[in-house]
């Protein structure tokens, strides 16, 4: 269950709703989180739960901006830190892949993305998310590479795909697994090969 969140403009009990919605999609899926399983997951009537949201879209989305606070909210003391670019870089990783062996339900709602490829909304939000990690690598990057910790002879913007997408390979490899490796040692192996790719000589 997602904890220590940012509580953005969400009520208490949107956010218990949100976290049980989160709970029931790592239990039975993305697909059979329905509003009428998450009522009674929760101890609730379905008219009682469209009080609080307007139906399985909404909650979704809720459910991506809540983690995408949280992401926001957790790395920003973290990179304010007086620490090298690749030093930032490591802490991203670390962050990430931490916070998805705790939650990996938030991993089968990011990872549907070309099921949400007809609701606007919903792409919206992924996009934003995806929008909000590029620029902060980016500007990571862009720092290292003026500290001299990353190498400034490959573009910034090659640099921030490499990390982006191996990352995301990683986690996908572990969600088709099953769960089924240590992510965070994956993680460690993977911030020892961008190390390797991307300090400056």
């Amino acid at each position: 269950m997602l904890t220590n969140l940012c509580c953005m403009d969400f009520t208490p009990r949107q956010i218990e709703i949100i976290q049980a919605a989160t709970k029931l999609i790592g239990e039975k899926g993305i697909q059979n989180m329905t509003t009428k399983h998450l009522a009674e997951e929760i101890g609730f009537s379905e008219p009682a739960l469209y009080r609080h949201f307007k139906g399985k879209t909404e909650i979704l989305v809720s459910v991506l901006e809540y983690f995408r606070e949280q992401m926001r909210n957790s790395l920003a003391p973290l990179l304010q830190q007086q620490k090298t670019g690749m030093d930032k870089i490591k802490q991203i990783v670390e962050f990430q892949f931490e916070l998805f062996t705790k939650n990996p339900a938030i991993i089968m709602v990011i990872f549907a993305e070309t099921s949400f490829q007809y609701d606007k909304l919903l792409s919206s939000t992924v996009n934003r998310l995806l929008i909000q990690k590029k620029q902060m690598v980016s500007r990571i990057i862009e720092e290292g590479m003026k500290d001299g910790s990353i190498r400034a002879d490959v573009d910034a913007e090659q640099l921030m795909s490499i990390i982006l997408g191996s990352m995301r390979f990683t986690v996908l490899q572990w969600r088709m697994s099953k769960f089924g490796f240590d992510l965070n040692k994956a993680g460690l192996n993977l911030c020892n090969a961008l190390n390797l790719l991307l300090k400056s000589n």
